[in-house]
């Protein structure tokens, strides 16, 4: 009898092994990145996978940061990018290179969004793919562009992954809003945002997304907030009547859905909020469920001229103090998408990193009201 309850003890005592959590695996990091040469590539946790032992991307979204040339129909979806096409037909599910079906690293669609194999779509592309295991990395290099080597990328990666020194909790957030893009300032804009780590909220203006769809898309993946400033920015269009108001945002919306995907919340009206925007302008925007933001400094960067840009750092400075004097916890800037802003920008982020503010992006599901007609609906 005691054999007996012995060796149920011991199958117990096993079944307890087998079963247990693997507490070595349990904390392991299951997300895996992308970086092309020497920037990580902004995809959200679980949008890079791993199946049958390949790291696979969104097709789309990975071409468009390779700034691919991106044609789709209802039956297709072709890129080109150094003179090599890539297509996947919607109705057949075959994937071609150059017209030849490719079966061996075929896209395939999950959850409504097509995914490709990154190493395959980097090296028939022209690039140099390496996978770096110590930091979870497909890297995509090319021998015409310069880039630092794997190991200094590595050492990079690993001291901007040490967490944050957080910031001085009685100092209020700060919310850097550019408008009037997208344009070439604003490229110039993301890279410096991109160096101090750093996202901001951008505010662009319909027909320039039209004319600059890349830098729009180039935007969004960085991280950054799109909200809406009307398709023209055209004061007798954009204020004729409080549908022609409506019409103007959700024309720029739509185009932003179609070029990214993402559906902006929040509308700046042009020339600010007042005294423009109409009580049932107020009233629209509620009712189809978009927010509006105004500004609380102004920093009048637009009548700068450039070489005198550090007069935009002191009204910043100036601006930002006096909020916080006044208690305010949410501070809005309004800068605008030109070369003096870009000349002032790493002085505005050093000076507020130094002081102890936290610089944040627009954030739908943390709202904070800030408009002139302290409305609170909005």
């Amino acid at each position: 009898m005691n054999s007996y309850r012995n060796m149920t003890i011991i199958l117990i005592f096993a079944m307890c092994i087998i079963l247990w959590p693997n507490q070595g695996h349990a904390t392991a990091e299951s997300n895996r990145f992308v970086a092309l040469h020497d920037r990580m590539l902004h995809f959200e946790k679980g949008e890079v996978q791993i199946v049958n032992g390949q790291m696979i991307v969104p097709f789309e979204k990975m071409a468009q940061y390779l700034y691919a040339d991106i044609v789709k129909t209802e039956d297709q979806i072709k890129i080109t990018k150094n003179g090599t096409t890539i297509s996947y037909d919607y109705n057949t599910k075959v994937t071609f290179v150059n017209e030849v079906i490719e079966e061996k690293n075929a896209i395939q669609m999950m959850n409504d969004v097509l995914y490709i194999p990154i190493r395959f779509l980097g090296e028939v592309t022209g690039f140099n793919v390496e996978y770096l295991s110590s930091i979870l990395t497909a890297r995509l290099t090319s021998e015409t562009y310069p880039h630092i080597s794997n190991q200094d990328f590595i050492n990079k990666v690993v001291k901007d992954r040490k967490p944050p020194v957080p910031a001085a909790s009685d100092k209020p957030i700060v919310y850097l809003t550019f408008d009037d893009g997208p344009n070439r300032y604003t490229s110039v804009h993301l890279q410096i945002l991109r160096e101090y780590k750093v996202k901001g909220t951008f505010f662009f203006i319909g027909e320039d997304v039209q004319r600059h769809p890349s830098i729009a898309s180039q935007t969004f993946l960085d991280g950054h907030y799109l909200g809406l400033h009307s398709m023209t920015h055209e004061k007798r269009k954009v204020y004729a009547n409080a549908t022609a108001f409506m019409k103007e945002m959700q024309t720029e919306n739509d185009l932003l859905k179609k070029l990214t995907g993402h559906t902006s919340t929040l509308v700046r009206a042009p020339y600010g909020s007042t005294p423009h925007v109409t009580s049932s302008m107020r009233e629209l925007l509620k009712r189809n469920g978009y927010k509006m933001w105004d500004w609380d400094v102004d920093t009048v960067d637009w009548k700068i001229k450039e070489e005198n840009f550090t007069q935009i750092v002191k009204n910043v400075q100036v601006g930002v103090e006096k909020a916080r004097l006044a208690k305010d916890k949410q501070i809005v800037v309004l800068l605008h998408d030109r070369p003096q802003t870009n000349k002032a920008l790493p002085q505005i982020i050093e000076w507020l990193k130094k002081q102890g503010y936290s610089i944040q992006p627009y954030s739908p599901e943390q709202h904070v009201s800030q408009n002139f007609w302290r409305d609170q609906g909005l």
